[in-house]
């Protein structure tokens, strides 16, 4: 062992205090880099996933004559499928609780070609049972209804009890949204029910579909298609349009992926700063203190960039020791947030990946600030 090594593993011994405080400290600060930006990363994916595999509508038009709308929007090069459907919002009684709730038509038997449900629990629509619902998982699970349990809808010819049929998650709510003026809204005030087309128009007081909901190929965005069509369901009267950019539910969950993606910075910023100064401090004093020695060194035949790499060392030794352990800390942790993230959720599809760019940056980003905090005093 070189003499320089010697010296450098016995002053850590010597201050390994000091030394395990910033190694903690990286430690901390590249495994929150890892998990917040992993998970950031396997939410997105699952996201865009569960759009793809459910179909989740590019634009959705209410109001106006939708049936009209739909014929000439089928017709377009892109399009690759347009649902009609009857949605209403109306009055939910579960037990003594009454809250606002939606009622959305589906294909008794069939899923709909756009905005398809995954069912968790019970079965699907069922023309045999055509009173039974499929509850969204947010609102079944908080009023604890499972298949064959029942609640009461406020619909055209008064209250009518729905039976329970299935517990299902949508693209369409995966944040239980109203609207995008009512991005959060509780359990308690919202809720949503799938039920068969026939009865959604019952309940409605409707002969006729309400709304209309389009895919296009591959589920690709595309702005001038999604232009066009927002503006001829304009000219035919429609009430409500938007993309799915700006679907309420989409909107909240863009809204909470940029925080994952600043959480991924901001708070490991902090850590790796802290791990910084207390670097810096610490490789000053010793550098302070050990001024003879340095001038030994050099005496004895040691060059300046020898004597500056030894010092670096101080801070590539816990830079490493940190950040290794850290980077794959976080990749595994991120497999747990984006598990419990997806499930509370209620996301049909949950993407876990492994990410190398992940693991190298947060590696990088422990051993840099080290070494960084490391060269003013070295120097």
């Amino acid at each position: 062992m070189s003499p320089l090594r010697h010296k450098l593993l016995r002053d850590i011994r010597t201050q390994r205090a000091q030394f395990t405080a910033v190694i903690i400290t990286i430690f901390l600060g590249v495994t929150m880099f890892a998990a917040s930006y992993d998970s950031y990363q396997n939410l997105t994916a699952s996201y865009e996933s569960t759009f793809t595999e459910f179909r989740f509508a590019n634009v959705t038009v209410a109001g106006g004559d939708v049936t009209e709308f739909a014929t000439a929007a089928a017709a377009r090069p892109g399009v690759a499928s347009v649902q009609l459907r009857t949605v209403a919002d109306l009055p939910i009684r579960v037990g003594d609780l009454k809250l606002l709730g939606r009622v959305v038509g589906l294909p008794a038997d069939d899923q709909p070609s756009v905005n398809q449900v995954r069912v968790a629990d019970g079965a699907y629509l069922s023309s045999t049972t055509p009173d039974a619902a499929l509850v969204e998982e947010h609102m079944a699970n908080h009023f604890e209804l499972a298949p064959g349990t029942s609640f009461e809808v406020l619909g055209a010819a008064g209250w009518q009890t729905v039976t329970v049929g299935g517990v299902g998650s949508s693209p369409e709510y995966i944040w239980p949204a109203r609207d995008r003026q009512a991005l959060l809204t509780s359990p308690d005030n919202f809720g949503v029910a799938f039920v068969p087309e026939n009865l959604a128009r019952q309940l409605a007081g409707t002969t006729g579909p309400s709304e209309a909901v389009i895919y296009f190929t591959d589920g690709a965005e595309n702005d001038e298609l999604a232009e066009a069509l927002l503006a001829d369901a304009a000219e035919r009267g429609a009430t409500i349009s938007f993309t799915r950019a700006d679907q309420p539910s989409n909107t909240a969950l863009s809204e909470d992926l940029k925080g994952f993606e600043e959480l991924a910075v901001f708070f490991p910023m902090l850590f790796l700063t802290a791990a910084a100064l207390a670097t810096y401090v610490m490789i000053s004093r010793l550098v302070h203190a050990q001024q003879p020695h340095i001038g030994v060194l050099l005496a004895n035949g040691f060059t300046r960039r020898q004597v500056l790499g030894h010092y670096l060392g101080y801070g590539v030794v816990p830079g490493l020791a940190g950040a290794l352990p850290g980077a794959v800390a976080g990749v595994l942790l991120a497999r747990v947030i984006t598990g419990f993230y997806t499930s509370m959720l209620s996301v049909p599809v949950t993407l876990v990946q492994f990410y190398p760019a992940t693991l190298l940056a947060g590696v990088a980003f422990g051993l840099v600030t080290s070494v960084l905090a490391a060269l003013a005093p070295a120097l």
